[in-house]
Protein backbone atom coordinates (compact mmCIF):
# COMPACT_ATOMS: atom_id res chain seq x y z
CA UNK A 1 0.00 0.00 0.00
CA UNK A 2 1.75 3.54 -0.83
CA UNK A 3 0.82 4.91 2.79
CA UNK A 4 -0.74 3.30 6.00
CA UNK A 5 -4.32 4.79 6.94
CA UNK A 6 -2.64 6.42 10.42
CA UNK A 7 -0.26 8.64 8.15
CA UNK A 8 -3.33 9.18 5.05
CA UNK A 9 -5.70 10.61 8.11
CA UNK A 10 -3.34 12.74 9.80
CA UNK A 11 -2.16 14.01 6.24
CA UNK A 12 -5.85 14.94 5.32
CA UNK A 13 -6.30 16.65 8.88
CA UNK A 14 -3.10 18.76 8.18
CA UNK A 15 -4.96 19.90 4.86
CA UNK A 16 -7.68 20.53 5.76
CA UNK A 17 -6.03 22.73 8.68
CA UNK A 18 -4.32 24.83 5.53
CA UNK A 19 -7.64 25.43 3.88
CA UNK A 20 -8.81 26.82 7.18
CA UNK A 21 -6.45 29.35 7.90
CA UNK A 22 -6.33 30.56 3.96
CA UNK A 23 -9.87 31.12 4.10
CA UNK A 24 -9.61 33.04 7.64
CA UNK A 25 -6.37 35.36 5.93
CA UNK A 26 -8.63 36.06 3.47
CA UNK A 27 -11.19 36.98 5.57
CA UNK A 28 -9.39 39.33 7.59
CA UNK A 29 -8.24 42.86 8.27
CA UNK A 30 -6.73 44.06 5.11
CA UNK A 31 -10.02 42.93 2.88
CA UNK A 32 -12.62 45.46 1.46
CA UNK A 33 -15.63 43.37 0.53
CA UNK A 34 -19.77 43.73 1.63
CA UNK A 35 -20.78 42.95 5.26
CA UNK A 36 -20.92 38.58 5.85
CA UNK A 37 -24.01 37.01 4.54
CA UNK A 38 -25.84 35.36 7.28
CA UNK A 39 -28.03 31.94 6.79
CA UNK A 40 -29.28 29.71 9.74
CA UNK A 41 -32.04 26.94 8.98
CA UNK A 42 -33.77 24.65 12.08
CA UNK A 43 -36.47 22.29 11.01
CA UNK A 44 -38.10 18.99 11.31
CA UNK A 45 -39.07 16.14 8.65
CA UNK A 46 -40.10 12.56 8.32
CA UNK A 47 -37.95 9.91 6.38
CA UNK A 48 -39.34 6.55 5.66
CA UNK A 49 -35.90 5.25 4.50
CA UNK A 50 -33.35 7.30 7.23
CA UNK A 51 -30.15 4.41 6.65
CA UNK A 52 -31.06 4.71 2.78
CA UNK A 53 -30.98 1.21 2.15
CA UNK A 54 -31.71 -1.21 -0.74
CA UNK A 55 -33.70 -4.30 0.13
CA UNK A 56 -34.97 -7.40 -1.72
CA UNK A 57 -34.46 -10.63 -2.14
CA UNK A 58 -31.13 -12.33 -0.49
CA UNK A 59 -30.89 -9.02 1.67
CA UNK A 60 -30.85 -8.75 5.18
CA UNK A 61 -31.42 -4.79 5.23
CA UNK A 62 -35.12 -3.28 5.88
CA UNK A 63 -36.18 0.55 5.52
CA UNK A 64 -36.23 2.24 9.35
CA UNK A 65 -38.68 5.52 9.45
CA UNK A 66 -37.83 8.35 11.60
CA UNK A 67 -38.02 11.40 12.34
CA UNK A 68 -34.85 13.83 12.05
CA UNK A 69 -34.53 17.65 13.17
CA UNK A 70 -31.51 19.40 10.65
CA UNK A 71 -30.16 22.92 12.64
CA UNK A 72 -27.23 24.60 10.71
CA UNK A 73 -25.81 27.90 9.53
CA UNK A 74 -24.11 29.22 6.51
CA UNK A 75 -21.49 32.45 6.60
CA UNK A 76 -20.45 33.83 3.06
CA UNK A 77 -18.74 37.11 1.92
CA UNK A 78 -17.52 38.37 -1.68
CA UNK A 79 -15.01 41.80 -2.21
CA UNK A 80 -11.81 42.66 -2.67
CA UNK A 81 -8.00 42.14 -1.92
CA UNK A 82 -4.70 43.47 -2.72
CA UNK A 83 -5.48 44.16 -6.43
CA UNK A 84 -8.31 40.69 -6.89
CA UNK A 85 -11.25 39.33 -5.58
CA UNK A 86 -12.00 36.82 -3.61
CA UNK A 87 -15.22 34.63 -2.07
CA UNK A 88 -15.57 32.87 1.09
CA UNK A 89 -18.19 30.47 2.52
CA UNK A 90 -18.78 28.35 5.52
CA UNK A 91 -21.35 26.15 6.99
CA UNK A 92 -22.19 23.48 9.19
CA UNK A 93 -25.30 21.30 9.42
CA UNK A 94 -26.56 18.68 12.07
CA UNK A 95 -28.72 15.93 10.99
CA UNK A 96 -30.19 14.04 14.22
CA UNK A 97 -32.70 11.06 14.37
CA UNK A 98 -34.97 9.90 16.40
CA UNK A 99 -34.65 6.02 16.03
CA UNK A 100 -31.80 4.78 18.05
CA UNK A 101 -31.59 2.21 15.55
CA UNK A 102 -30.46 4.50 13.17
CA UNK A 103 -28.19 6.43 15.67
CA UNK A 104 -25.20 5.92 13.53
CA UNK A 105 -27.12 8.72 11.18
CA UNK A 106 -26.58 11.59 13.64
CA UNK A 107 -23.81 13.19 11.44
CA UNK A 108 -22.32 17.08 11.71
CA UNK A 109 -21.25 18.22 7.95
CA UNK A 110 -18.59 21.30 8.46
CA UNK A 111 -17.94 22.68 5.29
CA UNK A 112 -15.92 25.81 4.17
CA UNK A 113 -14.38 27.04 0.14
CA UNK A 114 -12.46 29.97 -0.17
CA UNK A 115 -11.65 31.63 -3.82
CA UNK A 116 -9.00 34.10 -4.86
CA UNK A 117 -9.25 35.74 -8.52
CA UNK A 118 -6.70 38.40 -9.53
CA UNK A 119 -6.47 40.18 -12.83
CA UNK A 120 -3.28 40.38 -15.15
CA UNK A 121 -2.49 43.74 -15.66
CA UNK A 122 -5.28 45.27 -18.70
CA UNK A 123 -6.02 42.14 -20.01
CA UNK A 124 -9.10 40.05 -20.01
CA UNK A 125 -7.37 37.35 -17.43
CA UNK A 126 -7.06 36.22 -14.41
CA UNK A 127 -5.27 33.72 -12.41
CA UNK A 128 -6.09 32.56 -8.67
CA UNK A 129 -7.08 29.81 -6.44
CA UNK A 130 -9.77 27.60 -4.89
CA UNK A 131 -9.45 25.55 -1.53
CA UNK A 132 -12.27 23.57 -0.21
CA UNK A 133 -13.06 20.91 2.68
CA UNK A 134 -16.06 19.09 3.76
CA UNK A 135 -15.59 16.55 6.71
CA UNK A 136 -18.67 15.09 7.71
CA UNK A 137 -18.30 14.28 11.85
CA UNK A 138 -20.59 11.57 13.86
CA UNK A 139 -22.38 12.79 16.80
CA UNK A 140 -23.22 10.10 18.47
CA UNK A 141 -21.34 6.62 17.12
CA UNK A 142 -17.82 6.56 16.87
CA UNK A 143 -18.49 6.21 12.94
CA UNK A 144 -21.12 7.99 11.57
CA UNK A 145 -23.22 6.64 8.06
CA UNK A 146 -21.42 7.75 5.21
CA UNK A 147 -18.75 10.02 7.23
CA UNK A 148 -15.83 11.54 4.94
CA UNK A 149 -13.86 14.18 4.68
CA UNK A 150 -13.35 15.34 0.88
CA UNK A 151 -10.21 18.19 0.14
CA UNK A 152 -9.53 20.13 -3.08
CA UNK A 153 -7.09 22.21 -4.03
CA UNK A 154 -7.46 24.39 -7.82
CA UNK A 155 -4.90 26.64 -9.57
CA UNK A 156 -7.49 28.71 -11.57
CA UNK A 157 -7.40 30.38 -15.06
CA UNK A 158 -10.49 32.32 -16.41
CA UNK A 159 -10.86 33.98 -19.61
CA UNK A 160 -13.28 36.58 -19.17
CA UNK A 161 -15.34 37.57 -22.70
CA UNK A 162 -17.51 40.30 -21.44
CA UNK A 163 -20.14 40.42 -18.56
CA UNK A 164 -21.85 37.09 -19.44
CA UNK A 165 -18.93 35.15 -21.22
CA UNK A 166 -16.58 33.49 -19.09
CA UNK A 167 -14.31 30.39 -19.18
CA UNK A 168 -13.15 29.11 -15.97
CA UNK A 169 -9.88 25.96 -16.04
CA UNK A 170 -8.67 24.43 -13.22
CA UNK A 171 -5.87 22.34 -12.42
CA UNK A 172 -5.27 20.73 -9.18
CA UNK A 173 -5.31 17.84 -6.64
CA UNK A 174 -8.09 16.11 -4.82
CA UNK A 175 -8.33 13.92 -1.26
CA UNK A 176 -11.10 11.62 -0.06
CA UNK A 177 -11.25 9.57 2.79
CA UNK A 178 -13.73 7.56 3.77
CA UNK A 179 -14.34 7.00 7.41
CA UNK A 180 -16.71 3.78 7.48
CA UNK A 181 -13.80 1.51 5.42
CA UNK A 182 -10.27 3.37 4.49
CA UNK A 183 -10.02 0.59 1.49
CA UNK A 184 -12.28 3.52 -0.17
CA UNK A 185 -9.50 6.17 0.34
CA UNK A 186 -7.99 8.15 -2.49
CA UNK A 187 -6.75 10.69 -3.82
CA UNK A 188 -4.78 12.16 -7.53
CA UNK A 189 -4.88 14.97 -10.02
CA UNK A 190 -7.68 16.39 -11.32
CA UNK A 191 -8.54 19.15 -14.01
CA UNK A 192 -12.03 20.86 -15.30
CA UNK A 193 -13.15 23.59 -17.16
CA UNK A 194 -16.34 25.60 -17.50
CA UNK A 195 -18.11 27.69 -19.93
CA UNK A 196 -20.65 30.25 -19.24
CA UNK A 197 -22.18 32.69 -21.45
CA UNK A 198 -25.47 34.20 -22.14
CA UNK A 199 -27.50 32.87 -25.33
CA UNK A 200 -30.16 35.56 -25.61
CA UNK A 201 -31.38 38.55 -23.30
CA UNK A 202 -34.10 41.83 -24.64
CA UNK A 203 -32.59 44.90 -24.65
CA UNK A 204 -34.86 45.65 -21.50
CA UNK A 205 -32.66 42.64 -19.92
CA UNK A 206 -36.16 41.35 -17.70
CA UNK A 207 -35.54 37.82 -19.57
CA UNK A 208 -32.66 35.59 -20.45
CA UNK A 209 -31.42 32.38 -21.57
CA UNK A 210 -27.63 31.03 -19.99
CA UNK A 211 -25.65 28.45 -20.90
CA UNK A 212 -23.20 26.59 -18.39
CA UNK A 213 -21.37 23.61 -20.00
CA UNK A 214 -18.81 22.05 -18.26
CA UNK A 215 -16.09 19.03 -18.06
CA UNK A 216 -13.95 17.52 -15.20
CA UNK A 217 -11.51 14.45 -14.95
CA UNK A 218 -9.69 12.86 -11.91
CA UNK A 219 -7.68 10.33 -11.94
CA UNK A 220 -7.92 7.79 -8.60
CA UNK A 221 -5.57 5.93 -6.71
CA UNK A 222 -7.37 4.00 -3.94
CA UNK A 223 -5.74 2.63 -0.45
CA UNK A 224 -6.84 -0.99 -1.35
CA UNK A 225 -5.63 -3.29 -3.96
CA UNK A 226 -8.10 -4.16 -7.12
CA UNK A 227 -10.01 -6.94 -7.24
CA UNK A 228 -10.35 -9.70 -10.70
CA UNK A 229 -12.92 -11.03 -11.72
CA UNK A 230 -12.88 -15.22 -10.40
CA UNK A 231 -16.52 -16.09 -11.15
CA UNK A 232 -16.60 -19.57 -13.24
CA UNK A 233 -17.19 -19.37 -16.97
CA UNK A 234 -20.95 -18.79 -18.06
CA UNK A 235 -21.93 -17.94 -14.27
CA UNK A 236 -23.20 -14.79 -13.72
CA UNK A 237 -21.15 -11.51 -12.23
CA UNK A 238 -21.37 -11.70 -8.31
CA UNK A 239 -19.39 -9.80 -5.74
CA UNK A 240 -19.08 -13.30 -3.94
CA UNK A 241 -16.70 -14.77 -6.51
CA UNK A 242 -14.12 -11.81 -6.84
CA UNK A 243 -10.50 -12.57 -5.68
CA UNK A 244 -7.90 -9.68 -4.76
CA UNK A 245 -4.77 -9.04 -6.88
CA UNK A 246 -1.83 -7.35 -6.06
CA UNK A 247 -2.20 -3.96 -8.20
CA UNK A 248 -3.55 -0.96 -6.42
CA UNK A 249 -6.94 -0.12 -7.40
CA UNK A 250 -7.03 3.02 -9.72
CA UNK A 251 -9.82 5.07 -11.17
CA UNK A 252 -10.47 7.21 -14.11
CA UNK A 253 -13.31 9.99 -13.57
CA UNK A 254 -14.83 11.74 -16.38
CA UNK A 255 -17.83 13.97 -16.18
CA UNK A 256 -19.23 16.29 -19.04
CA UNK A 257 -22.69 18.04 -18.83
CA UNK A 258 -24.47 21.36 -19.80
CA UNK A 259 -27.60 23.15 -18.49
CA UNK A 260 -29.54 25.75 -19.86
CA UNK A 261 -31.30 28.30 -17.49
CA UNK A 262 -34.29 30.42 -18.60
CA UNK A 263 -35.48 33.46 -16.76
CA UNK A 264 -38.14 35.46 -16.40
CA UNK A 265 -41.18 35.23 -14.56
CA UNK A 266 -40.69 31.43 -14.04
CA UNK A 267 -36.80 30.88 -13.63
CA UNK A 268 -36.52 27.31 -15.14
CA UNK A 269 -33.60 24.80 -16.43
CA UNK A 270 -32.76 21.65 -18.05
CA UNK A 271 -29.66 19.72 -17.75
CA UNK A 272 -27.32 16.74 -18.62
CA UNK A 273 -24.71 15.36 -17.31
CA UNK A 274 -22.73 11.84 -18.41
CA UNK A 275 -20.30 10.05 -16.04
CA UNK A 276 -17.83 7.83 -17.26
CA UNK A 277 -16.11 5.87 -14.22
CA UNK A 278 -13.52 3.18 -15.83
CA UNK A 279 -11.65 1.60 -12.95
CA UNK A 280 -9.23 -1.63 -13.41
CA UNK A 281 -10.94 -3.30 -9.83
CA UNK A 282 -14.19 -5.49 -11.12
CA UNK A 283 -17.80 -4.28 -10.64
CA UNK A 284 -16.42 -0.77 -10.00
CA UNK A 285 -16.83 1.12 -13.54
CA UNK A 286 -19.85 2.65 -14.18
CA UNK A 287 -21.30 4.60 -16.94
CA UNK A 288 -24.30 7.13 -15.44
CA UNK A 289 -26.56 9.42 -17.26
CA UNK A 290 -28.39 12.05 -15.69
CA UNK A 291 -31.34 14.23 -16.62
CA UNK A 292 -31.95 17.35 -14.43
CA UNK A 293 -35.22 19.90 -14.47
CA UNK A 294 -36.80 22.32 -12.81
CA UNK A 295 -38.36 25.51 -12.23
CA UNK A 296 -39.57 27.80 -10.08
CA UNK A 297 -41.91 30.72 -9.78
CA UNK A 298 -43.67 33.06 -7.66
CA UNK A 299 -47.31 31.85 -6.51
CA UNK A 300 -50.44 33.81 -5.11
CA UNK A 301 -50.22 35.01 -1.16
CA UNK A 302 -46.33 35.78 -1.27
CA UNK A 303 -45.68 32.27 -1.88
CA UNK A 304 -42.61 30.50 -3.94
CA UNK A 305 -42.95 27.42 -5.38
CA UNK A 306 -39.56 25.08 -6.70
CA UNK A 307 -40.16 21.44 -8.34
CA UNK A 308 -37.03 19.71 -9.32
CA UNK A 309 -37.35 16.32 -11.39
CA UNK A 310 -34.26 14.02 -11.46
CA UNK A 311 -33.87 11.14 -13.90
CA UNK A 312 -30.67 9.43 -13.68
CA UNK A 313 -29.74 5.52 -14.92
CA UNK A 314 -26.89 3.96 -14.07
CA UNK A 315 -25.12 1.12 -16.39
CA UNK A 316 -22.69 -1.56 -14.67
CA UNK A 317 -20.03 -2.33 -17.43
CA UNK A 318 -18.94 -5.59 -15.42
CA UNK A 319 -22.98 -6.55 -15.62
CA UNK A 320 -22.70 -6.07 -11.31
CA UNK A 321 -23.36 -3.64 -8.66
CA UNK A 322 -21.75 -3.98 -5.66
CA UNK A 323 -23.51 -3.63 -2.36
CA UNK A 324 -20.85 -1.02 -1.02
CA UNK A 325 -21.28 1.09 -3.87
CA UNK A 326 -19.86 4.32 -3.09
CA UNK A 327 -20.40 5.99 -6.76
CA UNK A 328 -23.64 7.11 -5.21
CA UNK A 329 -22.75 9.85 -3.61
CA UNK A 330 -20.65 12.97 -4.84
CA UNK A 331 -19.67 13.91 -1.04
CA UNK A 332 -20.45 16.97 -0.39
CA UNK A 333 -23.39 17.15 1.62
CA UNK A 334 -25.94 15.12 3.65
CA UNK A 335 -28.46 14.71 1.63
CA UNK A 336 -25.82 13.20 -1.65
CA UNK A 337 -28.40 11.22 -3.22
CA UNK A 338 -26.95 9.84 -6.51
CA UNK A 339 -30.96 8.24 -7.73
CA UNK A 340 -33.81 9.22 -9.94
CA UNK A 341 -36.15 11.52 -7.44
CA UNK A 342 -38.93 14.22 -7.93
CA UNK A 343 -38.78 16.55 -5.19
CA UNK A 344 -40.76 19.44 -4.26
CA UNK A 345 -40.54 22.84 -2.44
CA UNK A 346 -42.81 25.78 -1.07
CA UNK A 347 -41.87 29.06 0.49
CA UNK A 348 -43.42 32.08 1.92
CA UNK A 349 -41.69 34.82 3.53
CA UNK A 350 -43.01 36.32 6.38
CA UNK A 351 -40.86 39.05 7.43
CA UNK A 352 -37.57 40.86 5.58
CA UNK A 353 -35.16 38.22 6.56
CA UNK A 354 -37.84 35.05 7.92
CA UNK A 355 -38.92 32.53 5.61
CA UNK A 356 -41.11 29.70 6.48
CA UNK A 357 -40.39 26.65 4.35
CA UNK A 358 -41.80 23.22 3.28
CA UNK A 359 -40.40 20.67 1.25
CA UNK A 360 -40.96 16.95 -0.03
CA UNK A 361 -39.12 14.48 -1.94
CA UNK A 362 -39.13 11.03 -3.47
CA UNK A 363 -36.62 8.63 -4.49
CA UNK A 364 -36.58 5.86 -6.42
CA UNK A 365 -33.30 3.26 -8.00
CA UNK A 366 -33.68 2.85 -11.67
CA UNK A 367 -32.06 0.60 -13.70
CA UNK A 368 -30.28 -0.95 -9.75
CA UNK A 369 -28.96 -4.05 -8.68
CA UNK A 370 -31.05 -6.97 -10.65
CA UNK A 371 -33.23 -7.88 -7.57
CA UNK A 372 -32.93 -5.13 -5.48
CA UNK A 373 -34.93 -2.27 -4.81
CA UNK A 374 -34.41 1.46 -3.55
CA UNK A 375 -37.55 3.07 -2.14
CA UNK A 376 -37.51 6.53 0.03
CA UNK A 377 -39.46 9.19 0.76
CA UNK A 378 -38.82 12.25 3.07
CA UNK A 379 -41.14 15.52 4.07
CA UNK A 380 -39.43 18.63 5.55
CA UNK A 381 -40.92 21.82 7.64
CA UNK A 382 -38.30 24.59 8.97
CA UNK A 383 -37.20 28.07 9.23
CA UNK A 384 -34.93 30.00 7.24
CA UNK A 385 -33.10 33.14 8.50
CA UNK A 386 -30.80 35.46 6.03
CA UNK A 387 -29.26 38.73 6.78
Amino acid sequence: MRTTKGMRYAASVRRAQVVAAVVLLLGGGTAHGAPWNVTFEAGAEEDTNVQRVETGPGLDTERVASGVVRVGGKLDRRGRLVGGTYAILGSALARMVGSSVASSENVMLFTGEGRYLHPIEQRPVSIGLALAGVNAVPLTDEIGARTFVNLGADSLLVLDGGADRHLTIGFGWRDFTYKENRDFDWDGPSASARLDLELWSPPQGTRSVELAAFVAAESRTYNSYALADACSPGSPPSDTCSAPTSHTRRDRSTRIGAEVTYTGRVIASLGYQLTVIDSNSFGQSLIRHRTTVSATRGLPKGFQGTVLAILQIDQYIDGLVVKKDLQRSEFTSLDDENRSSLQLRLGKPVSSSWTVETRGAIWRDLGGQMDSTFRRASIYAGIIYTR
